[in-house]
């Protein structure tokens, strides 16, 4: 949810004692949200007991505020103190059940805790009340592989007497984006019992993370030869060989996968890439297009076919792929940018302005859409409109190079903006 300042006054009469209190309820709410707003910019700094403070006076004010109810578990989940950020997420949602984004917040503070079926069930909520939340079906998506994880950690420790407790540190570690530590934890594993094979492979995949991929693909290799038939790991051997630019290399790996594993969605988008990387748009556009078939909620298997569509020349096939796109997150601007130049292309001038406006409108900077979006005008001899255009890009471009100088020449500082609760950077 996004924290935005209430600008709402509301006047009252001493005659009228219903409007009164109404006011009075009016003031309380305006003033809480104050408090709230301002513990929100406080986060925004990472002044994270200056924020706690102010999330409490306004509680203190408004105790129902499910807004701030779910920003104060925020707050204690950046301090890792995730018994009392379950506790406010919890009020908060009671206090509002439709609260999406507070059920998912739930979810990720179970997940911290390892309470993985009540972090699954949270994230399910969240996504039941809004199904179109990319960022709580990723949170599930994490809930369910670390449940998996768990099970699979807790079995190993029982079989062998309690070997890899760092496993699981070393994964909570990992899912938080503490990679050095992971890798650490991982290591100790693996060095200990080097047969550990699923220390191994979150050893390999942290090191991915981390860009290190010289060393995760030795992990990923050394795994390999021990279990040639770990999907997983030879997913992530390829997209290791791929962010190398070894692409041939990562073509083999992804097609193995397909060769047993027809219906893996992630080998499917990932050998397409491969493909278009190569130039092979035709084998590109039919690996993107099985990956959606395989799921339909997939939105960057639809972007990239719409752009490999693109390049075909293939416009109404584009068209009709980012408008699927469109389906699924109406508010993408690049979509929009790029459903512009496919009606661009095929000279639908009016649609195209369309949809530059529609991208321009909210992502202002967005220099490459300003300058279609002039073009476009020029088309359709609307003059004044397109200078107007060509001088909004003119503006951003000189204010990000001043930008990029400016944080060339020293450290960059906070920026005092409304801070959105919607990702989990713990």
């Amino acid at each position: 949810m996004c924290i935005c300042l209430v600008l709402c006054f509301f006047g009252c009469t001493s005659s009228n004692k219903k409007q009164s209190k109404n006011s009075s309820e009016a003031d309380k709410y305006q003033l809480a949200m104050g408090f709230n707003n301002l513990g929100a910019n406080y986060v925004n700094k990472d002044m994270l007991d200056e924020a706690i403070v102010q999330f409490k006076r306004a509680l203190t004010i408004k105790p129902d505020l499910a807004e701030a109810r779910n920003n104060l578990g925020v707050a204690f989940c950046r301090q890792k103190m995730f018994d009392d950020a379950i506790a406010e997420f919890k009020l908060a949602v009671r206090i509002n059940p439709d609260y999406s984004k507070a059920h998912d917040n739930l979810g990720f503070a179970y997940r911290n805790k390892n309470m993985f079926h009540e972090a699954i069930a949270e994230h399910n909520l969240a996504l039941k009340i809004n199904p179109k939340d990319m960022e709580a079906m990723r949170n599930l998506e994490l809930a369910n592989e670390g449940k998996k994880f768990y099970e699979k950690t807790k079995a190993y420790q029982t079989a062998n007497k309690g070997i890899a407790p760092e496993s699981i540190a070393g994964y909570n570690q990992y899912t938080r984006g503490f990679f050095d530590d992971a890798i650490t934890s991982f290591r100790k594993v693996v060095d200990e019992n080097p047969d550990d094979l699923l220390a191994s492979c979150y050893l390999g995949h942290t090191y991915a993370m981390k860009g290190m991929l010289d060393e995760a693909i030795r992990v990923y290799k050394g795994i390999l030869t021990k279990d040639p038939s770990n999907v997983m790991v030879r997913l992530n051997l390829g997209e290791a060989y791929y962010g190398k630019g070894l692409c041939d290399e990562a073509i083999s790996e992804f097609e193995n996968i397909i060769k047993t594993n027809p219906d893996n969605t992630r080998a499917l988008y990932k050998l397409g890439e491969a493909y278009a990387e190569r130039s092979l748009l035709d084998k590109a556009a039919v690996m993107y297009n099985k990956s959606i078939t395989s799921n339909t909620r997939f939105p960057e298997a639809y972007d990239k076919l719409g752009t490999v569509y693109l390049q075909q020349g293939l416009y109404d096939d584009a068209i009709s792929t980012w408008k699927k796109l469109l389906e699924l997150n109406p508010a993408s601007s690049k979509a929009h940018f790029n459903l512009g130049l496919a009606y661009a292309s095929k000279n639908m001038v009016e649609s195209a302005i369309s949809e530059f406006r529609k991208t321009v409108g909210s992502d202002p900077e967005n220099i490459g859409a300003r300058y279609h979006l002039a073009y476009a005008y020029e088309e359709k001899d609307m003059i004044d409109e397109a200078f107007a255009e060509y001088k909004k890009a003119m503006d951003v471009n000189y204010s990000e190079q001043g930008k990029t100088t400016e944080t060339a020449n020293k450290q960059k500082e906070p920026e005092d903006v409304i801070v959105t609760f919607d990702k989990h950077n713990n």
